[in-house]
């Protein structure tokens, strides 16, 4: 868990950042909680489950994509106090300009979007970066990468690389990761009338790092040079940039990239420099001169050098991310980042998975992370692809502390108040509005848990498969029927009767099959023209593994799952969960299943309830009621509270919450349209009366209320030698200040 003097100091400010905020008494229940269970602690009716909203695009289970509400792809991101900021191509912009029908063609791109997290499931949506109007000069913005370092003004600067089109490359440059961002250069960084710069067709998609020695390096490049070669198109740049980031100190130099097709990326790791693409669609089975398999069409593909600048050093490593229809999402490009956050890597992409969850054909993308396996010493990358679970929680959300309510994991009909970018407000759309927040834990086991451990999987025989499957659209009445075949070649049918669109399941029996040659082809009676998206398989009645492939009989190359003939080298896992996974043995020429006997949950149940009450307060504006349920949407409810506050934000407080232990998933559910939520907190004690009275109880933040925090910090064996002085010597209170104070708290 988090520190907690950090995560006290960290609430506060959150609180604070939204001024004039209405301080009200504690009022914490005196008697002890003795509920086991959650139930409503507030008279009056309660959101009928009916009229809560199910459009969320992003399944609940899940934490991909990391925004359920905009379309942003060709990730980026950099550490900045603690949090991680990710930036991306903004896709909703040409969404909301053409429409959900039509294709992504990216004219309309001109702005970035902007996240952060600590802890890499709850995320915040900062808004955008207006690209166009801080450089009006370019003609799109694409495929952003950023750099940071502190420089001699002892500030952080941020420096944003990005594709102008496939013309060339900008630059933007700011000292803060959200605002501030303004254009050095008035021109390009690079294009193709760069002195020096010699036979690169497209110098767009930028991959920048800063190495051991504050150096900047820059890659970037596409297209096939006037003697490049399907093979070796020749385009693949790498160039020093100045001390000033904005300049060149070295010549450009070719890296030998074979099947390069674009999204050029940069990594530092153990003295050695990382270089990452994306490979072409082409087969590359036919030509491959490196002691490595050949990447698949469109996948990320790494080299390695100690000497940049040198083309013959290159070592060609393979490829380590494969294209996202290989891992169980639609095909489409790729373009991803590498990032070592809280001791972990992780790999951030796009895919088409929100998009598929609106329902809307358009391919527009949203992004996604995955922790990767990263050798550093040998500076080698486990091969891996996307998934639609994602990552786990690097640290559980501390209730007790003030929690921005814009840091979540999923919503349904929900917009942001972008007041303060740094801190937004959630806003409720419609009655049954909600978002959630994953992993907050009230009570902890002190035992590591069950799905921290990872299982042990054994090969395992195939006795049936339910595909879970969702049909988006079917002309007439049919019998839909899929055909797995076990490894001795006979296929093992199952069938359900189509009558519309919706969920539907087709339960296949294998009869014990050691194998498989492949997972499934499907047809159809009656010449029905169908597509449905098989969500998920389950297997032998327990082994639960997402999929979200789309089969369709209105094109040739959609009409099965993967086989024994799709190219996988041996040990490749063809579908996976936690639990199970189907891997190609090369030598059985077969699809085993190798599986976990027992399956742990990591249920909570048995963890302990609290052992003193707690008070649920938030801060809100507007008129109804706010319920907090438990794991689902629907499920119980832990707390609600009414409030009328139309004009302004005000902090309400439910003195009588539920008994709670353990962690869980919070659900805030709307009542009303037009609700407003910035930060929340269930307070012990006299937390609420500290955070809310002492600190604010003038309605209006200023230095005064610095000296109580101070006070309270002091008398709780908080900071020693801080004063209001050293943050706030303008008389003005703003984020800077704000951020400053908890650098000098964690400092202590």
């Amino acid at each position: 868990m988090k520190n907690k003097k950090s995560r006290l100091i960290a609430g506060v400010l959150a609180a604070s950042i939204c001024l004039g905020m209405t301080a009200v008494p504690a009022g914490a229940a005196d008697n002890p909680l003795s509920q086991t269970t959650a139930i409503d602690t507030t008279e009056g009716i309660t959101i009928s489950s009916d009229k809560i909203s199910t459009n969320n695009f992003k399944d609940t289970k899940y934490n991909n994509p990391i925004s359920s509400d905009f379309f942003c792809a060709d990730p980026t991101s950099v550490e900045y106090n603690g949090r991680l900021y990710l930036f991306g191509t903004n896709d909703h912009e040409q969404f909301e300009a053409a429409g959900p029908d039509v294709d992504n063609t990216y004219e309309k791109i001109k702005s970035m979007l902007v996240f952060s997290t600590d802890d890499m499931v709850n995320w915040v949506y900062h808004g955008e970066i207006n690209i166009g109007e801080i450089a009006p000069w370019i003609t799109n913005s694409w495929a952003p990468s950023v750099v940071s370092r502190v420089e001699d003004d002892g500030l952080t600067h941020f420096y944003m690389y990005f594709s102008n089109n496939g013309l060339g490359v900008g630059v933007i440059t700011s000292t803060d990761p959200v605002t501030g961002w303004t254009d050095p250069l008035g021109k390009p960084l690079i294009s193709t009338s760069t002195p020096g710069l010699k036979d690169c067709p497209n110098p767009f998609d930028p991959g920048a790092v800063i190495d051991e020695n504050g150096v900047g390096w820059l890659s970037f490049g596409a297209g096939k040079a006037a003697n490049g070669t399907d093979y070796m198109p020749g385009s693949a740049r790498i160039v020093q940039l100045g001390d000033d980031m904005l300049s060149f100190a070295s010549d450009f130099k070719e890296i030998p990239a074979p099947y390069l097709f674009e999204a050029s990326e940069l990594n530092y790791i153990n003295g050695t420099y990382v270089y990452t693409y994306c490979s072409d669609w082409n087969d590359h089975s036919e030509k491959w001169e490196y002691d490595c398999d050949p990447p698949a069409g469109c996948g990320m593909v790494y080299m390695t050098t100690k000497t940049p600048l040198d083309p013959d050093s290159w070592e060609m490593k393979g490829e380590c991310f494969v294209n996202p229809g290989v891992s169980g999402f639609d095909y489409s490009n790729n373009h991803t980042h590498m990032h070592k956050f809280g001791g972990k890597w992780y790999m951030f992409y796009h895919t088409l998975s929100l998009k598929r969850g609106m329902g809307i054909t358009g391919s527009y993308r949203s992004m996604g992370v995955d922790e990767i396996e990263v050798d550093e010493d040998n500076v080698t990358i486990v091969k891996g692809g996307g998934t639609k679970k994602g990552t786990k929680s690097i640290d559980h959300v501390d209730p007790f502390a003030v929690n921005l309510a814009a840091e979540l994991n999923n919503t349904a009909d929900i917009a942001y108040d972008l007041t303060d970018p740094h801190a937004p407000a959630v806003v409720s759309k419609r009655e049954g509005s909600w978002f959630s927040v994953r992993d907050v834990e009230f009570t902890s086991y002190g035992e590591p848990e069950a799905d921290d451990i990872a299982p042990e999987l054994e090969k395992t025989a195939i006795d049936t498969i339910q595909y879970n499957i969702t049909v988006t659209s079917v002309d007439k009445d049919t019998t839909v029927s899929m055909y797995p075949s076990a490894n001795s070649g006979k296929d093992c049918v199952g069938s359900a009767d189509i009558t519309g669109t919706g969920k539907y399941t087709i339960v296949c029996e294998i009869g014990s099959a050691d194998g498989l040659m492949n997972m499934g082809y499907f047809k159809v009676d009656n010449d029905a023209q169908i597509t449905f998206v098989i969500d998920s398989m389950t297997v032998n009645g327990k082994y639960d593994i997402d999929l979200s492939a789309e089969l369709t009989n209105t094109r040739e190359w959609a009409d099965g799952l993967r086989n024994i003939w799709n190219g996988f080298s041996d040990g490749d896992k063809v579908y996976y969960s936690d639990f199970a996974e189907f891997r190609y043995i090369k030598s059985d020429d077969a699809i085993e299943l190798f599986a976990a006997e027992n399956i742990t949950s990591g249920s909570h149940s048995n963890a302990p309830l609290l052992e003193e009450p707690v008070s649920f307060l938030a801060n809100v504006k507007g008129n109804g009621r706010v319920e907090v349920r438990l794991d689902s949407p629907t499920g119980d409810i832990l707390t609600s509270i009414d409030f009328d506050s139309a004009n302004k934000f005000s902090t309400i407080e439910n003195s009588e919450v539920a008994a709670i232990g353990g962690t869980h998933d919070l659900y805030f559910i709307f009542s009303g349209k037009d609700i407003s939520i910035d930060s929340w907190i269930f307070a012990k004690g006299d937390t609420a009366e500290t955070v809310l009275g002492d600190v604010n109880a003038d309605n209006e933040f200023n230095v005064a209320d610095l000296v109580a925090m101070q006070r309270f910090l002091l008398g709780n064996g908080g900071l020693k030698n801080w004063k209001a002085g050293d943050i706030c010597e303008d008389g003005r209170i703003d984020t800077f200040d704000l951020v400053q104070m908890r650098k000098l708290f964690m400092a202590e």
